[in-house]
This record gives structure tokens, sequence and C-alpha cells, in this order.
């Protein structure tokens, strides 16, 4: 077990995460006081959750809250990884007691919290997530760099580094969730086979922030016209692929400054920028403002709202 500190200048305050790497999926692994993401890499399994038969086939996630049981029904499944974890892991105001209350949808908007739809949603067919190949590979690199830094724990930044390996894993599962926010058409079959289309490259999008990428790129790697790339975009999203991809990038590199210590050297690693210098330029273009300015309002923020400071603080 590997408990990660909130934050490196109070180490004495403690979140409880754990990985686990298994040759098959175990139940035993799971707790019913946290929340868990189980990696199926290989296989499937069937599996009974709240009185409902549900079939897991690989590579996919599922997500179980604190309150969802499991019973295995059947079990071919190889090369799993687990995470339990309690969601102040994430940021020290996500109680589970929090998550549950009715202003938290509120807070979301106000502070960026991450929803969790996946993992508190009561439709159980929508807690199993379907993987293509890049977001596991995503997935399965942040959960060695997650565990990584919670065994190593070699400075005072590990926790640090953990989480924001953590926020790239919740996010890939929630914009998988909803979808990437895109509607399904009604009926047209035609449009039905151009979503599906556009999905793969979205998910490559963002599964590889970190990477350059071009419309020359996308055609190197799938072979769609760059014109088809840039109508799919006007079509579904209504805008352009790079303004798509500034705006992804500048949405990451948010929660890393709202919920992680990363300098700008590291952000700017891992959204596809050269150096500290472009990223800090980058961000201004795309606020108005610094990293650094952010961050700190960012945390007064949440300091100042009196309405999380009487989730948090009263009613405990």
């Amino acid at each position: 077990m590997f408990v990660g500190t909130i934050n490196r200048l109070d180490v004495n305050r403690t979140v409880f995460v754990e990985t686990h790497y298994l040759d098959r999926f175990d139940p035993q692994y799971l707790s019913n006081d946290c929340f868990s993401i189980i990696i199926i890499k290989n296989g499937s399994i069937t599996a009974r959750i709240k009185n409902i038969d549900c079939h897991i086939s690989a590579p996919a996630v599922l997500c179980l809250d604190e309150n969802k049981t499991l019973k295995i029904l059947s079990n071919s499944s190889s090369d799993v990884r687990i995470i339990k974890f309690n969601p102040q892991f994430l940021n020290v105001n996500m109680r589970i007691s929090t998550i549950r209350s009715s202003h938290y949808e509120h807070l979301c908007q106000q502070h960026a919290f991450f929803q969790l739809s996946p993992f508190l949603t009561e439709d159980i067919s929508k807690i199993c997530i379907r993987l293509s190949k890049d977001a596991l590979e995503k997935i399965e690199h942040s959960f060695d760099n997650l565990t990584k830094n919670l065994e190593e724990q070699k400075d005072w930044y590990w926790s640090c580094r953990a989480r924001s390996y953590f926020i790239d894993i919740i996010n890939i599962l929630e914009r998988l969730y909803h979808n990437f926010y895109i509607e399904e058409p009604y009926d047209a079959c035609i449009k039905m086979a151009i979503s599906s289309e556009f999905k793969v490259l979205l998910t490559y999008i963002n599964t590889h922030l970190e990477e350059k990428q071009t419309l020359s790129s996308l055609y190197a790697m799938f072979r769609i016209n760059k014109n088809h790339i840039e109508n799919l975009f006007r079509e579904f999203l209504n805008t352009t692929f790079y303004d798509y991809l500034r705006n992804r990038r500048y949405e990451e590199a948010t929660y890393y400054l709202r919920f992680t210590e990363l300098d700008g050297e590291q952000i700017a690693s891992r959204i596809g920028l050269s150096s500290s210098q472009n990223f800090c330029k980058f961000f201004k273009q795309m606020s108005g403002t610094t990293p650094n300015n952010f961050r700190k309002e960012m945390i007064a923020k949440r300091k100042n709202d009196s309405e999380l400071y009487e989730l948090i603080h009263i009613k405990k």
C-alpha cells in the first residue's frame, strides 16, 4: 500500500491511493471505502454489479465508487491494473461527502473539480469504458508513472507528480464517458459512420497532446484528407483542428496549475510545448494572465469560497 501526501508542505496529511499489477483480476483487491479503477488489458470478466450482470471485454476500464458491490461470475482476464483511491488525492476539497452533496455540480463549475462521472453514475452500463489502443497505451503509461512515483518518493515533488499522472487517467475516462462532448446523430447512418471516424481522430489527439500534431501528421497516421479533417471539426465541433488542439492543451494546463505544483517546464512537456518560456507565452495568449498568477488566483478562489468552506469544514 502506498499513501500519497496532499502536498509537499503538509507531509503529515495523507490521502489513500494504492496501485496493483495483477496477472488476473481478483476482487479481493477492491474495498468498499474508496473508489476503484480496474484496467483490463486482455480477456474478459462477467460480473454482477448492484444485481445487474455485466460482461466486460478487454481492453476496458471499470470505474467503481465506494458503494458499488461486485461479484465475479466468470473470469478470463489477464494483465490487469487496479487503482484504489480516495477522491481527495485529486484535491483536498474533494471529500466523498462533498462529492455526494447537492452542491457538487455547482462546485465543479466554480472550481473545475473533476466530475467523476464514470464513478458516480447510477447507469451500470456506463461504468465500463471500452478503450482504443491509443487510450489504453496512455492510461498504461500514466499508471506506470503513478506507481513509480508512489513507490520511489525520491524528492519533495513525488506526490505532485503522482497526482498529475492520476489526473491524466481521470481526464481520459471522463472525456471518453462524455463522448468527447459530441452528441450522437439521431438517425442518419452516414453521419454515424462519420462520427465514428471523428471519434478515432479525437481519441488520438487527446491521448497524444504531448506530441507535435499537425494536419499533415494526422494524414500520415490515418490517411484522412486534410480538408476532410477540417470539415469534420467544423461539422461536429464548430471549430478548426488547430483551435481545438490549442483549447485542449490550454484546458489540460489549467488542470495541472489548479491541482498540482508542476512547474512550467514539466507542464510544457506534457502538452506538447518545447519550453517553459513557450508555455508562459501560450498560456498568456489563451488566458490573459501568467501561469503563476492563474495558479494563485485559483487557490485563493477555493479558499475564499464560503460555500465550499462550509461543506468541507462544518459538515465533516
